[in-house]
């Protein structure tokens, strides 16, 4: 998975917020690279805006300069752990990807896995989708997360065709946090060409936009969850329209956005 500007901006907020936890141990579904197409001035910047240790602020500016001179086969995924080391300040990364580096652990989140431990961020951004299992990969996800710890979500939404298995509707997240009794604390939608992100507060929105003509052609969703104090079993989720959990209006667009 790929961090690009969407994912440049939803940290900022993110941390803007105090959404993130301090000193975090952090789980990747799906080893995190740097896309690109968010300048190295623009990380070296965040570096010196967020990092208020004069000495670490001067660490991780050699360290990026360190990596992009090298050039090195692995310099994506370098970048992409000074990334997280300026938004989360993480204290203990894993990663779990059969096409990550090396220190990434090959297994398969379509089975039951245990790392034994649980972590105070699990972070997907854009791995479900390429995974068949998804109940399992959610259930995974679940079962990874501290209490009160923080689950961001990146998915497909609108077009991406091929790109993996599934798309995910809003319902999907709004209706698994219901079942859980996760707390919603950003929810967006996003599109990468050009740049586009939209703040959700309510799951009517996104039905507005639709009925507006304001969804794009290729777009995604992004939803952080923070599991609650009291976590309990994984729950699979019925869908909110027909479990009666919806407005009315949200009842009213599921028949008319045909």
């Amino acid at each position: 998975m790929a961090i690009t500007a969407v994912e440049d901006e939803i940290f900022s907020e993110l941390k803007k917020a105090g959404v993130l936890p301090c000193n975090p141990s952090l789980l990747e579904l799906g080893e995190a690279n740097w896309y690109g197409d968010v300048p190295y001035e623009r990380l070296s910047k965040d570096i010196c805006r967020l990092e208020g240790d004069l000495e670490k602020q001067i660490e991780l500016l050699q360290k990026l300069i360190e990596v992009v001179r090298a050039q090195q086969s692995d310099m994506s995924w370098d970048v992409a752990k000074i990334f997280y080391r300026v938004f989360l300040d993480y204290r203990e990364t894993v990663a779990i990807d059969f096409g990550g580096t090396e220190k990434s652990l090959k297994l398969d989140l379509n089975h039951p896995i245990t790392l034994g431990r649980e972590f105070d961020v699990v972070y997907n951004g854009g791995t479900a989708e390429h995974v068949f299992n998804v109940w399992q990969f959610f259930k995974t996800v679940h079962d990874h997360t501290a209490s009160r710890g923080v689950m961001i979500h990146g998915a497909p939404f609108t077009g991406w065709i091929d790109h993996g298995f599934f798309n995910f509707n809003p319902t999907f997240f709004w209706d698994l946090a219901a079942a859980n009794g996760y707390i919603v604390q950003l929810f967006l939608y996003t599109e990468l060409t050009p740049l586009k992100i939209i703040k959700i507060p309510q799951r009517e929105q996104l039905e507005d936009m639709a009925k507006n003509g304001q969804i794009g052609t290729n777009s995604h969703i992004y939803a952080v969850l923070k599991m609650p104090e009291d976590r309990r079993p994984f729950v699979t989720p019925q869908q909110g329209y027909y479990a009666n959990m919806v407005s009315e209006q949200v009842k009213e667009n599921w028949k008319t956005l045909r």
